[in-house]
């Protein structure tokens, strides 16, 4: 006969790993809106019987039956699913970290309605000194004209200053961001580094270091969610030990080894124009091909075509749209100061009889209308003129209607408006920059400037788009598979109750046999 409370013992075990698995179930449905976690699973094993335990050798057939054990509670997660899903969030969080920094420029760009004009700022200056040359043009002897010029020249190197002003508070903006992500990567690279060590140091991995399925689920939560976020901020690639721990790579460097990581460091150079991020451990500039710190990065130094120092990138940033700017500057500047001679008289007793002025060089020299200002603000036509310093000249400024009116009472000065209305609107001009040349008009270049970064900004609004449905798409298959199911959960514990209540009814029954047994074997009568 078969040892009396075997069947207790087997029954027991089942008992033991129902109630396992239904508390396993109750534990997913409690965290079932918990950021990062992750489905477990009881996994069991039948008892193996052992004839090497019993004091006389016997058949291990008649041991057989022993019930079953839960050999641990593992996780449902799918490796390759993670990598995709995280390599697509870097590249989707670097088109969305370049997207927000464009649509910062666009929007300083368009942001210096403070000068009472509203919409394209620069375009609608630009504008007034059409129409005010076109009424000096009209009554070339009228000093309200006259000033009007000068008003409107005034008022289009504020707009400048001010644009570039707003360009300056963006890249001190996006610096000032881009330290706060940098302190952040450091802390998640140093809280990975810690769950390393305290899951090598749990029970679990310490008493069976060789079992890669069953380790502290709840640690592991915590890691991959710091781990999805480090995701965002550049590639990282990550190799899995036996100990539970994980190493990881970003931009190629390993960043955590087991308990240890290395941190970044932020520089910016002393004209506040390159941004560098670099490997504690080693001092060698990051390198990465995808995520947010790419992205600030990328466009913090985005010089476009322009690029004249090393540090500074390719894209079109920052520095590419302040020197656009510039250039405009520049521009404006060296055409409306070569078209209006500066005059001396000939003979102090006529000096009706005027000549052209010519410097030291012989070269003909014209009334300087823009020039740069210095800090102490004051114009010097020697210094020169950029976006931040171009003003109208202290002559001019000082002169009013009698610098701009160089001939009253003929028609000099119409012909001298008219040249200077056709250079500003119709005539070509070269505007250069360091790296690329731009041919057109005034308003051609300011069509193109403003049309530049309306397209940049929408080509990466659409990347940031596309990337992140396809991010959201890969996120949703790794959640089939990961995060929990109520419907399933629910057939799960509906089957372990069924268990539960099946493996209870033979307790039961053995319960009843065991009492005839005892109770009732050998008595006559009953």
């Amino acid at each position: 006969m078969r040892p009396t409370f075997m069947g207790f013992e087997t029954a027991k075990s089942g008992l033991n790993v129902a109630q396992k698995a239904l508390d396993i179930v109750g534990n997913n449905l409690s965290n079932i809106d918990t950021a990062g976690y992750t489905r477990q699973r009881v996994h069991t094993n039948s008892l193996a019987p052992s004839a090497y335990s019993t004091r006389v050798g016997t058949s291990r057939i008649g041991l057989t039956g022993q019930g079953v054990e839960a050999i641990g509670v593992s996780q449902t997660r799918d490796a390759f699913l993670d990598k995709r899903f995280r390599d697509e969030y870097s590249t989707a969080s670097y088109n969305s970290q370049a997207s927000n920094i464009l649509t910062d420029i666009q929007a300083a760009l368009g942001d210096a309605n403070n000068v009472s004009l509203g919409g394209d700022v620069l375009a609608q200056a630009y504008q007034q000194i059409y129409k005010a040359l076109n009424s000096f043009t009209a009554d070339s002897t009228s000093t309200p004209n006259a000033n009007l010029v000068l008003s409107s020249f005034n008022n289009v190197t504020q707009v400048i200053q001010m644009l570039n002003g707003k360009l300056d508070q963006v890249l001190e903006q996006q610096n000032y961001d881009l330290e706060i992500t940098v302190d952040r990567v450091n802390n998640v690279l140093s809280q990975i580094a810690h769950l390393n060590d305290a899951i090598s140091r749990d029970a679990t991995v310490v008493q069976n270091p060789d079992n890669e399925y069953f380790r502290p689920n709840e640690l592991l939560d915590q890691r991959n969610l710091l781990l999805d976020e480090l995701a965002s901020y550049g590639d990282i690639s990550i190799t899995p030990l036996k100990d539970g721990t994980v190493n990881v790579t970003m931009g190629g460097h390993q960043v955590v080894s087991g308990r240890e990581y290395v941190g970044i460091n932020m520089n910016v150079d002393t004209n506040n124009q390159v941004t560098k991020l670099y490997w504690q451990d080693s001092g060698e500039v990051i390198q990465l091909s995808g995520g947010a710190l790419l992205g600030y990065t990328d466009f913090i130094n985005g010089r476009g075509a322009n690029m004249q120092q090393q540090g500074e990138t390719i894209k079109q940033g920052i520095p590419y749209y302040k020197d656009r700017l510039d250039t405009l500057a520049r521009t404006l500047a060296g055409v409306v100061n070569n078209v209006i001679p500066d005059m001396e008289a000939l003979d102090p007793d006529h000096p009706e009889v005027m000549t052209q002025k010519v410097d030291e060089n012989g070269n003909l020299m014209y009334k300087q209308l823009l020039a740069a200002k210095t800090p102490d603000g004051k114009t010097d036509s020697t210094i020169p003129v950029t976006a931040a310093n171009i003003s109208v000249s202290d002559a001019w400024a000082q002169g009013g209607a009698e610098y701009f009116i160089s001939e009253t009472g003929n028609n000099i000065n119409a012909s001298y408006s008219e040249q200077l209305k056709n250079i500003l609107t119709e005539g070509k001009t070269d505007f250069i920059s360091y790296g690329e040349t731009f041919t057109g008009n005034f308003e051609e270049y300011l069509l193109d400037y403003t049309g530049k970064i309306g397209s940049d900004t929408a080509f990466y609004n659409s990347r940031t788009t596309i990337t992140s449905g396809v991010a959201d798409e890969l996120l949703d298959s790794r959640d089939a598979i990961s995060a929990v199911s109520e419907s399933e959960e629910t057939v799960s514990m509906m089957t372990y109750e069924k268990s539960f209540n099946a493996i209870s009814r033979v307790m039961t029954t053995l319960d009843d046999l065991l009492e005839t047994l005892i109770n009732r074997t050998g008595r006559v009568g009953l």
